[in-house]
Formats: structure tokens, sequence, C-alpha cells
């Protein structure tokens, strides 16, 4: 469609044939080539007013390739004003036209594929849950250009007139013997493809395998998934095929937290009731487990870093309740943003009845935007050229500290201080929040456009507004699970006069410290519950 846009313009400003009308076509074609490698320029500086540089990295890798296109097809329709007969010469030079026509074109559509299309997998990638880059980039990368090249190579064999029929009989053959000999490498591939598809985890989650290794996701390949083994620090390559056939857990599902078990015996003759308050008390106390909140406020004093004090025990102490306290702040105003959305869903689903007219349209419309003001989210429009800000973006200011948004960056900046952290979990915690927070804006502004411009959403909208409330409270962060509280068991009585308490505790994070986060809690919390229990007598 563009080389016949193209070749409709130069014709329409190409004068009477002849070598003079030659001479003066050519040199309209120079121009023309001249203004357009211009205006690439023009474009540039145009867009980089832009925050995405998608377009800047798709005008770069087209430049040249657009210009000798339209210079090589405006030459060959200035040749074709020449009034002369056609010779073995002219007609071969034609020839090479259409064959260097196909060769740039061909040049032009890889360089889109290895370069921009990637970018933009990349892009889309760190903002929303996909992972299809990982493995897309380097099929757009090693094997699409060849299929392109291998299309170019035939179309530029047929410009010079040689028959291909043949060739493509032989290609097919050798494809169908390459398929039958590669089945495996094609099985896994597919293997891949379907794991990215149906999206059972993500990179970075902790799964458990059926033997029972659990590995970190690093790495989906065009054969081979590549694993982290926690245990044994090392690497496992699995085929894409293998992997997809066996049963997998993913402990970072539906959260990152996983719960842990201590088995630890107290005396017969202790009353339970008594046991199970205090090892409560000792598991909410300590900063990484989960619970609630103002409960481990009043404990982390009193219940942690016991068994062990010093100087780390009392920043942690001191961190951890920072962190704590700012979680707090967080799930307040969580929690009002969840009801604010239960309650705009209720008042859409009444309003809805018949369709919205345009004042119930707005009703919904501002209800939404104070709830986006909670969240961190303002109207502007003083910058015309982004789209995404005539929408909504963040806001600035004191203000904004206050807001979702804000509350989050002071929180995980409080938890970034905790001493038991890695170097490498600074950046990690920080990237993770900073993608929930991108996407985060997205939804706001997908639903925000869906309530502005319903075109046939009307009776749908309060489903719209009741996923998100879903997402928020399920994929982003939870203002309050009551599951995640520590529970204990105490078992039947054994024959040493004990009997085995059973304590199940979540941790907050189990990729931080190398995966490793959960491991330390636990040995951890075996030293303080014992310590705890010695020191009231409850426990031999």
């Amino acid at each position: 469609m563009r080389t016949l846009g193209s070749s409709t313009f130069l014709l329409a400003i190409l004068p009477a044939p002849g070598w003079g009308a030659f001479l003066l076509n050519f040199g309209i074609i120079g121009v023309v080539v001249i203004v357009l490698y211009l205006l690439f320029g023009i474009l540039r500086r145009v867009f980089r007013q832009f925050t995405s540089d998608l377009v800047l990295v798709a005008l770069n890798v087209s430049q040249t390739p657009l210009t000798l296109i339209v210079f090589a097809i405006g030459f060959k329709l200035a040749l074709q004003t020449l009034s002369i007969a056609p010779t073995i010469y002219i007609t071969w030079f034609q020839r090479g036209l259409t064959a260097f026509l196909v060769l740039i074109a061909a040049f032009w559509v890889v360089q889109l594929l290895t370069e921009v299309v990637p970018y933009a997998f990349s892009q889309y990638a760190a903002r929303s849950e996909a992972m299809w880059d990982d493995v897309l980039t380097p099929i757009l990368q090693n094997v699409l250009p060849l299929i392109v090249y291998l299309v170019g190579g035939l179309l530029f064999l047929q410009a010079f007139g040689v028959d291909i029929q043949g060739l493509l009989v032989a290609i097919g053959g050798i494809s169908f013997i390459l398929g039958f000999a590669l089945k495996d490498i094609l099985a896994n591939f597919f293997s891949g493809l379907v794991l990215l598809i149906d999206t059972p985890f993500r990179f970075g989650d902790v799964i458990e395998l059926a033997n029972g290794r659990r590995g970190v996701i690093k790495h989906i390949g065009l054969r081979l998934t590549e694993l982290y083994l926690i245990d044994t620090h090392s690497q496992i390559y699995i085929p894409n095929a293998a992997f997809e056939g066996q049963e997998i857990i993913n402990l970072s599902r539906p959260t990152n937290h996983y719960y842990y078990t201590i088995a630890i015996p107290i005396k017969a003759d202790v009353a339970p009731a008594l046991a199970i308050s205090m090892m409560e008390k000792v598991v909410l106390a300590h900063p990484d487990t989960m619970g609630e909140i103002d409960k481990k406020l009043e404990l982390v004093d009193e219940f942690y870093g016991c068994s062990i004090p010093g100087v780390k025990a009392q920043q942690k102490r001191e961190t951890g309740r920072q962190r704590l306290l700012a979680e707090t702040e967080v799930n307040t105003l969580l929690a009002e943003i969840e009801m604010g959305l239960a309650h705009l869903a209720d008042l859409i689903s009444q309003l809805e009845r018949g369709g919205l007219d345009v004042e119930e349209r707005r009703t919904v419309q501002a209800y939404y935007l104070e709830l986006c003001q909670k969240i961190g989210l303002e109207s502007n429009k003083s910058d015309r050229h982004d789209r995404r800000r005539r929408l909504l973006s963040e806001a600035t200011g004191t203000v904004s500290e206050s807001t979702l948004i804000g509350l989050i960056r002071r929180w995980y900046q409080y938890w970034l201080k905790d001493p038991d952290l890695f170097q490498e979990d600074q950046q990690t915690l920080k990237q993770e929040w900073e993608q929930k927070i991108d996407l985060l804006k997205i939804k706001v502004n997908k639903l925000l456009w869906a309530i502005s411009n319903p075109k046939g959403l009307d009776t749908r909208l309060d489903e719209l507004v009741e996923r998100f409330r879903e997402w928020l409270r399920e994929n982003f962060k939870s203002s309050r699970n009551e599951w995640q509280d520590p529970k204990i068991w105490i078992n039947d009585l054994k024959g040493d006069y004990t009997r085995d308490t059973l304590v199940r505790f979540y941790v907050d994070d189990i990729k931080l410290e190398h995966c490793e986060r959960g491991q330390r809690i636990l040995s951890e919390m075996r030293r303080e519950l014992v310590w705890h229990l010695r020191q009231s007598y409850l426990s031999n």
C-alpha cells in the first residue's frame, strides 16, 4: 500500500516524456528525497517531547530505508518517461531496481522486527504483568529475520526472471524434513509459548517442582526454562515440553507470601491457652511475619530480639516499627479506596438501568475522580502531546505524599532500610513496587476512559469497577487478610510427657534475601519461641 501510494504521488508530479523531462523528473525526485530526509529530522525533534521513545526508535530505523525506497521508485518511474525503445540493458536495469527495492524493503522489515517491535514489547511488559517480551524478542530477533530474508531472496530472484516454483517445492520438502528431525525442539518451542499464554507464573515467582525442589523462575527461552534452585544455589535448565507436563506448585500465588511450620514441644501439664497466647505474641512481634499490624506494634519491643539482643536487633526493631506504621497508613487508605469502589459499583448498578444519561455519567465520573485523587492521580491538560497525561497523571507537591501512591513509596523506602536485606533487594523491591504503581496508573486510566466513553458499556461499568477493586485486593496489595494471621495447634500427649505444638506463620516476601528470607525467619522464630517458653517455664 505504501509503494502504490508513493507511485501515484510521483506519477502525478512527473512532467512529459523525453530526456529533458527525465532530467527534470530526476531533479524533482532528488528534492523529494531531500525533503523526506529532513522531515525525519523534524519528526525526531517533535517526538522527543513525548515520554515514550518508541516513535523515535521507529524513525531511526526507517529513515534510510524509506529514503532509498522513495528514490528507487522515483528513479524507476522517471526512466519510464524516456521515449526510447527498450533495450536489454534498460530491461535488466529496471529489474535491478526492482530487486534493489525488494532487498531494501526486506532490510527495513527486519529492522522493524528486531528493533522496534521488541522495544514495544519491553515497554509493554515493564508497565504490565505480561511476559511475552522474554520469549517473543528472541523469536523476532533470530527466527523471523531469516524468514523475511528468505522471502526477500526469492522475490529478488523472481525480479530477474528466475522461476521460483521449483525452489518453493524444494523449500517445502526441506521444511518437512527439518520439522520431523527437529520435532523435539519445536515441541519445546510451542510449550514455551503455551506457558506464556496460560501464565501459570511470572518471572521471579517461587515454585515447587514435582520432586519437591524449590526454585525461582529466571527465564523462559525458545527451548529451555531456566530455574534458580534455592536449596543448592544452582541453576537448572528444563526443556519446555517436560516443564509444561509437570505438576507445579506456585508458592508466589496468589501472593508472594508463604507459610512456614515449626514443631515446638511444651510441657504436658501446661495450660494450652497459656502456651498458645505466648507463642502468638512471639510470632506477631517479628517485623517480617504477617499479622494484624496494631498488635505487632504493641508486641515488637517486648517480644522481638530477646534471644540474641544487640545493635542489629535494635536496628531491626526500629526500622520494623517505621515500616509497620507506614503500612498502617497504606492499608487504611487502601481500605477507603476499596470501599469507595464498592459504593461506586452499587451506584452504577442503580443508575445503569435504561442506560446512563449525561447527568448520571457526570455523577459517576465525579465520584470516580475523587477516588483517583486519593490514589494520587489528577487531571493534567497542559501537555497536549501526551495522550496519557490528558487523562490522569501523578499528582505533584506535598499533597501527593498523602495519596496511596505517595504512601506506598514511603512504605517501601522504610522497608529498604531493613538490615537483613541484600544489596540486590534494594533494586528488586523498588522495581517491583514501581512496576505495580505504573500498572495501577494504566488500570485507573482505562477505567476512567470506560466511564467517560461507555459506548455500549453502560450495563457493564459496575463489573469493570468490581474487577478493578478485585485486582487492587488480590494483585496490588491487600489492606487486610485474616487468613495470614499466625495459627497454633496443640497435638496429643507424647510418651515423654510433652506435647508438640505446630506454629504456622506467613513471611512478608519470600523472594527477598536471595529467596532465603523465609528460612532465616524460620530459624529466628524457632530460637525466639524456645527462649520465651523456657523463660516462662512452659518448655523443658
